[in-house]
């Protein structure tokens, strides 16, 4: 017997130490019969709250990776401009 989850959005979960909304999930399916998910998400980094932007994924661990990649490139731009660019930048 297979156990899965089941949470009603919004819900947040933590990626890299940043707290993540989960504002919305779609499901729909391609004419190829793959199934993808478009999720409205918000970043959470260092009391700056980012706008609502999408991502398209494919499953749970797609949705994970994606969100690496997003909080890396606001830590790149903390890196390289300061805080007051991220704050700028996102919201």
């Amino acid at each position: 017997m297979q156990t899965h989850t089941f949470q009603l959005p919004p819900f947040s979960i933590e990626v890299d130490g940043c707290r993540v909304d989960i504002i919305e999930v779609l499901k729909r399916e391609l004419v190829t019969g793959e199934t993808v998910y478009f999720v409205s998400v918000r970043i959470n980094y260092k009391g700056i709250q980012s706008r609502v932007f999408p991502l398209l994924v494919r499953g749970n661990e797609d949705l994970i990776n994606k969100l690496k990649v997003e909080i890396t490139k606001v830590k790149f731009i903390e890196y390289a401009y300061g805080i007051e660019e991220v704050k700028r930048l996102i919201t």
